[in-house]
């Protein structure tokens, strides 16, 4: 589950290894290749609402969060409320409405004490948002005669148990079963690039961050569909959009990011810890977590990697266990932290709710020092406690409680940001040193690094002296029509070349293109080497309005025979080298 996810936007796709790990190679699903079932609770955030201020399943509940509807329940919906409308237009259109902020807390907890069912019904799940979960169909088909029965058996269940509506959805990939489960479809084998065609381009909101940015620009270039994205080679896309875009072409074409579950170590990265005297508050468990998980994240730093799956296993003095799959984006020891805790809510207030003894779960410790919130309706019927004696605690659920915890680094990947940072131990060394040299050299003796706007790699470079604010003469946040996309080059150099067609010719460049194919460079030693490649040129003009300022360039990606990767510009007639990629 993703740390910063926005209310009613889920990134189902992240379940798979982040795409800029170099060392994850992408395969085209196929038939015989892994099937996945997602299962997501239409409007969620209305239903966890509902569950959380007892209201009436015919009482329309609209969640808001920035002034706009996110979510809506059936009874909203059918009263006019759309997602979008403003707490004014929902008092118009249904004024018995119940609006409700959105809470993240809310989402996660309820949807974790619900899908507990799953643990007694199948083998491995991974929660991928409030609402939404993936189930590997190997898991699960066995024992049924197709997958059709085997997911109807599941969701019959799921629906007793939890009392929530699903809708099912079965394709080759993560990203077409999330697709297809807001369908409720089943996508039959090696049809997945098929369906995907026919999907509007807007879907790859799945794909994550940054990637409204790309569907406005996919749109303005005329492509509606998935299909149409599908149909550009994969190089020009990779080319012109970076990563990210090539990531958006591979989720388009059905292609799908190897998950890093199976990533051979030394030893299981697996922490534990036992409880000296059992506990059920969710402070004191959150506390005891913190550390756990900094022992596990410093461990998976020290090698190089970086973890954005981890299985949280809970341990009760009855023998009885919760273990939980979570995909969290940023984690670190708080957001693991909160996972557990509302990992241990849902599972202890569930508990609580089936009474002291469950058929899927044999005796249960019964909890007498809170009651359910349904219950709190009849507390006229009830005693209530003495002035003098205290209250049930609302964190503690059991007389008998958790004894042990364990955590288990689930999924790993290896991109560059994995690279351990100088300043994750010693930070007062680190510190001291800097101020140091900046009090023998001057404040420019220990520059930071950062970004700022601009249309090429030496404008975009930002340098700041050590614990100074950055001030950008550039706005990062400007549009810059035109700019260089990701990856970025490694070096920036402005060195002057002659890059030749056939025959000997300099390439000329005009707003509409090349005039002719580059065929070699020649560097200013006087060596040669032939280009093997090379991408579209794409012309940038800047400071029109300022006959002074105005600069026009063109710009070009090439490759040698000798493997140099290289970022070429030709301004005033002459091309000079601006980038090298590595």
């Amino acid at each position: 589950m993703s740390a910063e996810a926005a209310p009613g936007k889920k990134s189902p796709t992240a379940v798979r290894s982040d795409p800029a790990d170099s060392d994850s190679a992408p395969a085209a699903a196929s038939a015989e290749g892994r099937r996945t079932l997602v299962l997501t609770v239409p409007d969620w955030s209305a239903v966890a609402a509902a569950t959380e201020h007892e209201f009436s399943p015919r009482t329309p509940v609209a969640v808001l969060s920035g002034g706009k509807v996110v979510a809506a329940n059936a009874p909203a919906r059918a009263a006019g409320i759309a997602l979008g409308n403003n707490k004014r237009a929902v008092g118009y259109r249904c004024p018995e409405a119940q609006v409700v902020a959105w809470n993240e807390e809310t989402d996660n907890r309820h949807f974790s004490a619900g899908v507990g069912a799953l643990e007694e019904l199948v083998a491995r799940f991974s929660l991928l948002s409030p609402g939404t979960l993936a189930i590997p169909l190997d898991s699960l088909k066995h024992g049924y005669a197709d997958e059709p029965s085997a997911v109807e058996a599941l969701i019959s269940a799921l629906v007793a148990a939890t009392g929530w509506e699903f809708f099912p959805g079965i394709a080759d990939t993560v990203f077409a079963a999330v697709l297809a489960a807001g369908q409720a479809r089943r996508v039959e084998p090696g049809e997945t690039a098929e369906f995907l065609a026919a999907q509007p381009i807007s879907t790859l909101e799945y794909a994550g961050a940054g990637a409204t940015e790309l569907i406005d620009t996919f749109t303005q270039l005329g492509l509606r569909t998935l299909g149409d994205l599908a149909g550009i080679d994969v190089r020009a896309v990779n080319s012109r959009f970076g990563t990210l875009g090539k990531h958006a072409h591979d989720l388009a074409t059905g292609v799908e990011w190897a998950p890093l579950n199976d990533h051979v170590r030394e030893e299981k990265l697996t922490v534990e810890l036992g409880l000296d005297e059992p506990t059920t508050r969710s402070d004191t468990l959150g506390f005891l977590t913190r550390q756990l998980a900094a022992d596990l994240l410093s461990t998976v730093r020290r090698r190089g990697l970086v973890c954005t799956q981890i299985t949280i296993e809970l341990i009760a003095v009855s023998g009885q266990s919760s273990k939980r799959t979570w995909r969290i984006e940023d984690m670190n020891e708080n957001t693991i932290a909160d996972r557990l805790r509302w990992q241990a809510e849902g599972w202890l207030a569930g508990s609580t709710r089936k009474g002291p003894a469950s058929p899927q779960q044999g005796s249960t410790p019964s909890r007498t020092s809170s009651k359910n919130r349904k219950d709190s309706r009849h507390s006229k019927d009830r005693e209530t406690p003495a002035p003098d004696e205290p209250g049930p605690d609302p964190e503690d659920f059991s007389e008998e409680g958790i004894i042990a915890l364990g955590l288990v680094a689930a999924e790993l990947t290896t991109p560059i940001g994995a690279t351990r940072s100088l300043f994750d131990e010693n930070t007062g060394q680190v510190t001291h040193t800097l101020e140091r040299l900046q009090g023998l050299f001057g404040p420019d003796a220990v520059l930071v690094p950062g970004l700022q706007g601009g249309w090429d790699p030496a404008e975009t470079n930002l340098w700041t002296p050590w614990q100074q604010a950055a001030s950008p003469v550039r706005s990062p946040g400007a549009p810059w029509p035109g700019a260089l996309h990701a990856p970025r080059p490694t070096t920036v150099e402005n060195l002057p070349v002659d890059v030749l067609a056939v025959g000997g010719r300099s390439v000329g460049a005009r707003p509409a293109g090349l005039e002719s194919a580059p065929y070699a460079i020649r560097f200013p030693t006087g060596a040669t080497e032939a280009i093997v490649d090379y991408s579209g040129s794409w012309p940038v003009e800047s400071g029109w309005w300022d006959p002074a300022k105005a600069t026009y360039r063109t710009r070009l990606q090439v490759v040698t025979d000798s493997g140099q990767a290289l970022l070429l510009s030709k301004e005033n007639g002459q091309w000079h080298i601006t980038g090298r990629y590595r």
